[in-house]
């Protein structure tokens, strides 16, 4: 199951690797080639998601990880203060969110 494999990845990812939180952070992580994958909630803005995949494609296929919870959930998830409908994972850490044959 994918969505259970992204639920138990993701805070691990977030404890042992690096990430931003946002979608203004995340753009510009992808932007400058640092972002390795983005995680979007469910009720992302439709303009926000599209957004975010026409730049992932642009810069060299980014994946990008759909999570069926909402902001909320994704928040709870993270272990975050706020909110955060994209996540940009800078590195993985310890995690398997990335398959070893999408590494960059």
């Amino acid at each position: 199951n994918k969505q259970a494999g992204l639920s138990t990845q993701l805070p691990l990812a977030l404890r042992t690797g690096r990430y931003v939180v946002g979608y203004n952070r995340a753009i510009d992580s992808i932007v400058h080639m640092r972002s390795k994958c983005i995680i979007v909630a469910s009720n992302c803005p439709k303009m926000m998601r599209s957004r975010l995949e026409y730049y992932c494609v642009l810069a060299n296929h980014v994946p990008v990880k759909f999570y069926e919870g909402n902001n909320n959930d994704l928040m709870v998830l993270s272990g975050l203060k706020h909110r955060a409908s994209v996540i940009s994972i800078l590195d993985q850490g310890e995690a398997e969110i990335i398959a070893a044959e999408a590494k960059r």
